[in-house]
C-alpha cells in the first residue's frame, strides 16, 4: 500500500490529483490511501504527528509557507530523503530552488490526466526498486540492507564501506563486484573508491558532488563527463 499526500490551496486541483490517482490504483490493482491538505502549514504539522509520506504532489505557490520552503522543511528538519516529491506550479523558472530538495518530478498548471497518471505510474515502478537488497558477511552474520537505503559504497584497500543514513558497515569485496551484483542504474560509479545512490545527491559540481549527510566525494576525471550525462538522463526518467 502506498500513502499520498496532496497539497495545493485550489480545491479544484487537489479533487483532480485525487481522482486520478485513485483511477490508477483500480486499474493497476494497487492500493493508495490519499490525503489533502490546503496549506504548507497543514502538511508539515501532519508528517510531525503521523507516518511519513510515500509521494507528496506540491503546489509551489502556497500561501505563507510556500512549496519550496516546505520542501527544504521536509528534507532538512525533518530529515526526510526517501519520499518523493512532484512539484505544481503554474509557471516554470523554478530549477535552482528545487534542485536541492531533489524533486521526482515537476507538473506546470493545467494539470493532464496523461501526464498525473504517468507520473503515479512511474513512482509505483521506481519504488517497486526498494525491495532489492545488498547482501553480506561480517563474520557468521549475514546482513541485508535495503539498496533504497545505502547513500554509497566506498572501497578502501581490500574492504568495502555501506554508508547507510544511520550506519556504516565494513565488508571484504571488489566495488567493481558491488556494482555488479546490485546491478542497479540509481547508483554511479564516479571514482574507483565511490559507488554512489543517485537519491541522495544534494548538490552536484563538475569535480565533485555533496550527499544529504554532507559528505563531499570526488568524482575522477574520466568519469566527469559521463556522471554528468548520467545525471542528465536520471532526471529525464523521471519526468
Amino acid at each position: 500500500m502506498f500513502h499520498i499526500a496532496i497539497c495545493d490551496d485550489e480545491l479544484i486541483v487537489c479533487n483532480q490529483i485525487e481522482d486520478i490517482i485513485l483511477k490508477v490504483s483500480s486499474e493497476i490493482s494497487e492500493k493508495i490511501e490519499v490525503e489533502v491538505f490546503y496549506s504548507g502549514e497543514e502538511l508539515c504539522e501532519y508528517m510531525l504527528r503521523q507516518s511519513d509520506f510515500d509521494l507528496i504532489f506540491l503546489d509551489i505557490e502556497l500561501k505563507l509557507l510556500n512549496g519550496v520552503q516546505v520542501g527544504r522543511k521536509i528534507r532538512e528538519e525533518m530529515g526526510n530523503d526517501i519520499v518523493q516529491i512532484v512539484y505544481i506550479s503554474g509557471k516554470q523558472g523554478y530549477a535552482m530552488d528545487l534542485f536541492e530538495i531533489r524533486p521526482m518530478n515537476f507538473l506546470v498548471k493545467p494539470l493532464s490526466k496523461e501526464k498525473i497518471t504517468q507520473v503515479v505510474k512511474k513512482f509505483i515502478e521506481l519504488s517497486g526498486r526498494g525491495n532489492e537488497y545488498f547482501q553480506f558477511n561480517i563474520g557468521k552474520t549475514l546482513y541485508k540492507i535495503p539498496l533504497k537505503d545505502i547513500l554509497y559504497f566506498e572501497s578502501e584497500m581490500k574492504k568495502i564501506k555501506v554508508i547507510t543514513k544511520d550506519s556504516i558497515k565494513e565488508c571484504y569485496g571488489k566495488l567493481s563486484d558491488v556494482q555488479q551484483e546490485i546491478g542497479n542504474s540509481d547508483f554511479l560509479l564516479i571514482h574507483k573508491s565511490y559507488l554512489v545512490n543517485y537519491f541522495y545527491v544534494a548538490e552536484y559540481q563538475y569535480e565533485s558532488i555533496k550527499l544529504t549527510n554532507g559528505d563531499i566525494l570526488p568524482i575522477s576525471q574520466n568519469h566527469r563527463k559521463d556522471i554528468r550525462q548520467k545525471l542528465l538522463n536520471l532526471k529525464k526518467d523521471r519526468k
